[in-house]
């Protein structure tokens, strides 16, 4: 659990087999801060116990329960970044806003699949980026099973939904953070099973691909059917294709 504070930023785990939790921080002041006014029975600071923690202490799980229920009762701002600012300073609360900031992605994050998968077919899952009509392929390296130009696919990590998916396969075979526009209706045959494809936007392009790719290029609707004819595997040829006309640019 992180637990961001007007008091401090705080790191809240339990040890695997024990009875402890095991509060961790940044800086020490925040853990003294966290003693004083919360709980009090937290342990005597532990130092040089971690890398990302510098600092540490531990407290049985009913003190830290009822001390987070103190600090509820305690919230008296009705803005938390200046409440921060306040009572730690501005770099404090400039260092949260960074984090606030970050966190807006989430709502870019994709909802739990809808869709209804056949059971007993394989599925694939990929995106197509789209920006000014123009569609991003990719050219595998060494032109992998034939593929000359193609979209990014792949089949999912365990507990994955399609979309993440998806957006993990974009990312690692391109480089670019994407979000999901709609999808592309309709199930694409490959050679070993049924792939289904989103449209995408970019987000942002990090310029670090993974190296199964060789390179991308954006291209029209009639460079990319050019470019993807090019591919001699004739079932994934014929597949990208459909992909491409399923667009309608």
């Amino acid at each position: 659990m992180w637990i961001f504070t007007t008091i401090g930023f705080f790191s809240v785990v339990r040890k695997p087999g024990g009875k402890l939790l095991t509060i961790r921080a940044r800086c020490g002041d925040d853990l003294d801060r966290l003693r004083a006014k919360f709980m009090p029975s937290l342990s005597a600071t532990i130092t040089g116990a971690g890398t990302d923690y510098p600092v540490r202490g531990t407290i049985c799980p009913a003190d830290f329960a009822q001390g987070l229920a103190q600090m509820g009762e305690s919230i008296d701002y009705s803005n938390f970044k200046d409440a921060v600012a306040k009572q730690m300073g501005k770099h404090r609360a400039g260092l949260y806003a960074q984090v606030w900031s970050t966190l807006q992605g989430i709502k870019d994050e994709p909802r739990s699949s809808a869709l209804s998968l056949r059971p007993g077919i394989k599925y694939s899952f990929g995106g197509v980026l789209v920006r000014d009509r123009k569609v991003l392929l990719r050219e595998p390296k060494d032109h992998f099973d034939g593929y000359v130009w193609t979209f990014s696919k792949g089949h999912p990590d365990p507990g994955e939904t399609p979309e993440q998916a998806a957006l993990r396969e974009v990312l690692e075979e391109t480089g670019i953070v994407a979000r999901i526009e709609r999808l592309i209706p309709g199930e694409f045959k490959g050679g070993t099973g049924m792939t289904i494809f989103y449209l995408m936007s970019v987000v942002e392009d990090t310029g670090e691909m993974e190296d199964e790719t060789s390179r991308v290029q954006w291209a029209t609707p009639a460079e990319a059917r050019k470019l993807i004819s090019m591919t001699t595997n004739p079932i994934g040829r014929k597949r990208d294709l459909a992909v491409l006309e399923a667009l309608a640019l």
